[in-house]
């Protein structure tokens, strides 16, 4: 008789679910966004953006981060991330990566080339892309690749990470601290925070990763003090959490001190 009834209500049940998926997608723009117009933000925007939906976020993880070079223009590079939500049907695309900010007077064109214009304010970004978003990249190879199994590299620790990784260099240096660098240095510290699964590297194009022309532009080899300044991170998150505990602990120990005096007050008015 259960079974009957199971298999007369299944098509319900199974749009009920759907239906239940897309409304967390849409209401969860950081990873779903609706409109096109809201799907870039820097990393400490993502980040904040991933705390105020924290439930939904602690649902996410990366299953993939690949390491890309782009054709053109000038050998950019930066990475493809693939988030998986635990309650969706499909996984979203999200390209993170580094260039010039565009108001201090530089086209992107000459400050990504090893050129004299020296130092300008970096324009860091995390832009979704979606599901299918990777047609809308440039032409590209790929040069290696992280997987990773499930809830090994949650969604919050790579935001986290990313926004360390502003930090340590908000200005964009063509010989220090350009693309190159910020692909390399959040790929490398991933790789040595997080074990992941397979690390696939693409011999062919490997060998051309950081350079241009000649090996240059040199990055700055950043990731062992990007690591202390991720685990100081997540140290000072760590202790913010235990003292928010605390503090509620002890808002609810006062409130049941009150509990005996209310119940005899309440017997007495009896």
């Amino acid at each position: 008789m259960l079974k009957d009834v199971f298999v007369y209500c299944r098509p319900l049940i199974t749009f009920l679910l759907c239906c239940r998926i897309l409304m967390a997608q849409s209401h969860f723009p950081y990873i779903f966004p609706s409109d096109r117009g809201h799907n870039s933000h820097t990393p400490d925007h993502w980040l904040l953006g991933l705390k105020s939906v924290d439930n939904e976020t602690q649902k996410c993880y990366i299953r993939k981060i690949t390491y890309l070079k782009a054709r053109k223009p000038l050998f950019h590079e930066y990475l493809l991330v693939e988030i998986v939500h635990t309650g969706s049907v499909q996984a979203s695309l999200a390209v993170t990566e580094r260039v010039p900010e565009k108001n201090d007077g530089y086209s992107t064109k000459q400050a990504v080339s090893p050129s004299v214009y020296g130092r300008v304010a970096a324009n860091d970004t995390v832009r979704i892309v979606g599901g299918t978003g990777i047609s809308e990249l440039p032409s590209h190879n790929k040069l290696s690749e992280l997987q990773f199994d499930a809830n090994e590299l949650p969604l919050l620790n790579l935001a986290i990470l990313l926004n360390v990784v502003r930090k340590h260099a908000q200005y964009y240096d063509v010989w220090k601290y350009q693309c190159y660098w910020y692909a390399n240095t959040v790929y490398q510290s991933v790789q040595d925070l997080f074990k992941s699964r397979k690390d696939h590297i693409e011999p062919a194009f490997s060998k051309h990763r950081g350079k241009v022309l000649l090996g240059l532009p040199q990055r700055k080899d950043s990731v062992g003090a990007i690591i202390g300044e991720y685990n100081a991170a997540m140290e000072d998150i760590r202790k913010e959490k235990i003292k928010q505990t605390t503090a509620r602990l002890a808002d609810e120990k006062k409130v049941c001190s009150w509990i005996p005096l209310l119940y005899y007050m309440f017997t007495f008015l009896l």
